[in-house]
C-alpha cells in the first residue's frame, strides 16, 4: 500500500530561460500508427503490457474514431488497462530539463491508482499518478510520493484535458499545467522525476512493485522536448491545441491570392510551418505543376505564374538532413477561367418592345452575380430588356469579371402559366407563382387577392375559389386558371386547467368538431416531459412540478389548431440547496441561496470549508453566500451545508449536504 506524504506547493511564476544546446522534439499523433511526425528524427512509441500479475488481455490497445473539444471527429489510438506505450527515450530528450505534453480523455480509471508517467523502467513506484479520493468517481492527480497535488477530485472521463509535465533543470521545480492553468509546482531537488538518456519513459504502464495500477485513455498527442515550458510557452500550446493535435505544420504554406483572376498572373507561395528561417537541417522541393518561376529559392517565398486557368497542384516536401524523414503536403490553387453564355428570347407581339435576356456564369467560384451596365450587379440571371445592343457582364465569389457583347432581337410571342391546384387552411395564404413574358397582368375574380394587377398575387379567399390571370403584352393576351382550395378551420377543445396530486396520473384529452374520426388527424403535446403519450388523443400526465402543455392537432388536409393547458401540482413545504454555483464576477448565479417554499422563517444556514471552518452563517430568508471567506477571493472545492427553517404549517426542516464552488 502506498505511504502518502505532505506535498509542498512553491508558488514560483517566473523562472530564466533555459539552454540545454540543440531542442529535441518528438510528437506523436496517433493516426492509425506510432511514428514519430516526419520529418522528426526519432524512435516510434511501442505497446508495453504492464509488469506484475496483474491480468492483462492479449489486446494492447486499438485505434478509435473520437470527437475532440473543437469539433474534428479522427482517429486516437485508446490502451487497454494493463497497457501502456514507451518512449525510447534514445536521444535523451527527457533528462532534468524537459516537457511531456499528452491530450488525453481518461476512460477507466482502473482501480484506486492509475500510473501517467514512469520514470524508472518500472523499476520504482514513484511516479505520478491518477488517484481517488474518498470513493469520488473523478480523480485527483498524486506524485508520488510527495502526495496529493492541485484541485482534488479534478478529472472527469468526459474531458480532453492537455497535461503539461515541465521540469526546470536548473531550479529543479516541475510544474504541472492542465490545460493552460498551472496546477501546481513541485521541489524535486531529489530528482525523483528525472529521466535518463536511453532509459525509457513509459505512459500509463505501471510497475511491478504494486500491480494493477493502470487506466485507460483515449490518445490524440503525445510530444517529448527537452525545452523546459514558461507560461507562455504553455498558454501558446493550449491555444493552439487543436492545431497542434491534429495538423502536422512542418510542410504548410499559404497561397496568395487564391482563387485568383485570370492568367498569367502572380501568385506569392509562402512558407507557413514551424521550421524558423532560413530552414537550416531541412532541405525544401516544391513542385509548380507546370508555373513559371518568378522569384524565389529555398524555403521561400515565391512568386510564381501559370499561362492556363483550372486547378494547379504546388506540392512540398521538407527532408530532415539528419535522418532523411520527408514530410509531404500538397494544396491547389485556382486560377478562374471564368467564362460568361448568352441567350436570348425574342418577343415583341407586334407593338411590344421587351425581350428576356438570360446570362450564366460558369468555371469561376460561385455564387455569381449579372449587369447589364457594369455599375448595378443582381443575384437574378434574366432581364427583360429593349431591342438594342448590350455589354453584359458576371462577376464571381472571388470579384472575377468578364464581359461580353450581345444583341437582342424580338418575334411576337406571349407565354404564361401560374401554378398547379393548390389547398390551404382557413385563414391562410398563398401566394400564386406564375411564369411568363408579358408586360401586365389581371387577375379575376379579385376576392381575396392583396394586389389583382401583380404577376404573383398573394391569395387568401374565405372559401374555396377559381382564379384566372390574363396576361398581357401589347395586344397580346394569354390566360390561365389555378383553383385555390378552401379546407376548415381546426378547432381545438382540451382539458380544462387543473390542479393536480404530486406524482399521481391524471388523464388529459383533446378534440376538434373538425375531425370526425381522431384516427384521420396527428395529435402532438409540447413538451413531452411527464406524459406516456405524447401522440395520443389522451395521453396521461404523471407530474413532480407545475407545467403548461400545448396540443396541436393536424388533420388529414394538412391543417392545424393548436388549444393548451396548464396543471398545478398540490404545493408541500420544501427546502432545496443548488449543487454548485460560479461567484465568477460574470453576472450568473453568482450567489448561493436556498430554494424555499411554504418556508416562514430560517433558524440557521451554515456553510462549512473542508477543515471544517464556518465560512457562512445567516438566520434570514433569502440570504445567499458569495463565496467568500473573510474578504477573501472564493475558492474552488467542494463545501458541506446545514440548514434548519421552520414552515408556515410549523414544520420543523432540517437538511444537510454539499455545493461545488466554481469559477
Amino acid at each position: 500500500m502506498k505511504l502518502k506524504f505532505l506535498l509542498t506547493l512553491l508558488l514560483i511564476t517566473h523562472y530564466l530561460p533555459v539552454a540545454f544546446g540543440q531542442t529535441i522534439k518528438h510528437t506523436y499523433r496517433f493516426y492509425k500508427d506510432f511514428k514519430v511526425a516526419q520529418p522528426e528524427c526519432g524512435s516510434d512509441v511501442e505497446q508495453f503490457k504492464a509488469l506484475g500479475n496483474c491480468a492483462a488481455g492479449a489486446d494492447p490497445g486499438s485505434f478509435v474514431e473520437d470527437v475532440l473539444p473543437c469539433g474534428v471527429q479522427r482517429t486516437v489510438y485508446h490502451n487497454n488497462l494493463n497497457w501502456g506505450l514507451m518512449y525510447p527515450n534514445t536521444e535523451g530528450a527527457i533528462t532534468d530539463n524537459y516537457t511531456i505534453q499528452m491530450y488525453i480523455k481518461v476512460t477507466d480509471w482502473g482501480r484506486t491508482w492509475a500510473r501517467i508517467i514512469d520514470f524508472s523502467n518500472g523499476g520504482s513506484d514513484q511516479g505520478i499518478y491518477f488517484k481517488d479520493k474518498d470513493g469520488s468517481s473523478d480523480r485527483c492527480i498524486d506524485f508520488y510520493p510527495y502526495g496529493i497535488a492541485g484541485a482534488c477530485p479534478f478529472f472527469n472521463k468526459s474531458t480532453y484535458y492537455l497535461l503539461t509535465f515541465t521540469r526546470n533543470g536548473q531550479t529543479d521545480i516541475m510544474d504541472v499545467y492542465v490545460d493552460n492553468m498551472l496546477f501546481a509546482s513541485y521541489d524535486d531537488s531529489d530528482g525523483r522525476y528525472v529521466g535518463k538518456a536511453g532509459v525509457p519513459i513509459f505512459i500509463f504502464r505501471d510497475d511491478q512493485s504494486v500491480s494493477c495500477e493502470s487506466g485507460s485513455a483515449n490518445f490524440a498527442y503525445l510530444a517529448f522536448n527537452n525545452k523546459y515550458f514558461s507560461q507562455a510557452d504553455v498558454d501558446q500550446s493550449f491555444s493552439d491545441i487543436c492545431f497542434i493535435a491534429n495538423i502536422n505544420a512542418y510542410a504548410d504554406f499559404s497561397i496568395s491570392p487564391n482563387p485568383s483572376c485570370g492568367f498569367p498572373k502572380n501568385i506569392t507561395i509562402t512558407y507557413t510551418g514551424i521550421i524558423p528561417a532560413p530552414g537550416t537541417g531541412y532541405t525544401f522541393k516544391w513542385e509548380w505543376d507546370g508555373a513559371r518561376v518568378i522569384s524565389g529559392s529555398g524555403m521561400g517565398p515565391y512568386v510564381v505564374s501559370w499561362e492556363s486557368g483550372g486547378s494547379k497542384n504546388v506540392a512540398l516536401t521538407v527532408t530532415n538532413d539528419v535522418c532523411g524523414n520527408p514530410l509531404y503536403n500538397r494544396k491547389q490553387a485556382v486560377i478562374s477561367n471564368l467564362d460568361l453564355a448568352t441567350s436570348v428570347v425574342a418577343g415583341n407581339c407586334e407593338t411590344g418592345t421587351d425581350g428576356t435576356l438570360t446570362l450564366t456564369g460558369s468555371l469561376g467560384l460561385p455564387p455569381y452575380q449579372y449587369s447589364i451596365d457594369s455599375v448595378n450587379y443582381t443575384m437574378d440571371n434574366v432581364f427583360k430588356v429593349p431591342v438594342a445592343a448590350y455589354r453584359v457582364y458576371v462577376k464571381d465569389g472571388n470579384n472575377c469579371t468578364i464581359a461580353k457583347n450581345v444583341n437582342v432581337q424580338f418575334n411576337s410571342d406571349i407565354t404564361v402559366a401560374t401554378m398547379a391546384d393548390t389547398t390551404i387552411c382557413a385563414g391562410e395564404s398563398v401566394t400564386l407563382l406564375t411564369t411568363g413574358n408579358a408586360q401586365a397582368f389581371a387577375w379575376s375574380p379579385s376576392a381575396g387577392l392583396d394586389d389583382a394587377a401583380s404577376k404573383d398575387p398573394v391569395a387568401a379567399p374565405p372559401s374555396t375559389t377559381q382564379y384566372v390571370v390574363t396576361a398581357s403584352k401589347g395586344f397580346c393576351m394569354q390566360t390561365d386558371t389555378v383553383n385555390v382550395n378552401v379546407a376548415p378551420k381546426i378547432e381545438v377543445n382540451v382539458t380544462p386547467d387543473a390542479i393536480v396530486e404530486y406524482n399521481m396520473p391524471f388523464q388529459l384529452a383533446a378534440s376538434s368538431p373538425q375531425i370526425t374520426n381522431p384516427n384521420d388527424a396527428i395529435f402532438a403535446w409540447s413538451p413531452a416531459l411527464g406524459l406516456n403519450n405524447p401522440a395520443s388523443p389522451s395521453p396521461i400526465a404523471v407530474l413532480q412540478d407545475d407545467q403548461s402543455y400545448t396540443v396541436e392537432i393536424t388533420s388529414a388536409m394538412g391543417c392545424t389548431g393548436t388549444g393548451g393547458v396548464n396543471l398545478a401540482i398540490k404545493r408541500r413545504e420544501s427546502i432545496n440547496i443548488p449543487t454548485a454555483f460560479t461567484p465568477n464576477g460574470d453576472g450568473n448565479n453568482e450567489i448561493l441561496t436556498p430554494v424555499i417554499m411554504g418556508i416562514e422563517s430560517i433558524r440557521y444556514f451554515k456553510i462549512y470549508n473542508r477543515w471544517g471552518q464556518v465560512v457562512f452563517f445567516t438566520n434570514q430568508l433569502n440570504n445567499g453566500w458569495n463565496g467568500q471567506f473573510k474578504g477573501g477571493e472564493p475558492i474552488t472545492g467542494t463545501y458541506v451545508w446545514e440548514i434548519e427553517g421552520t414552515s408556515i404549517k410549523g414544520q420543523t426542516i432540517r437538511k444537510k449536504g454539499s455545493v461545488m464552488l466554481l469559477k
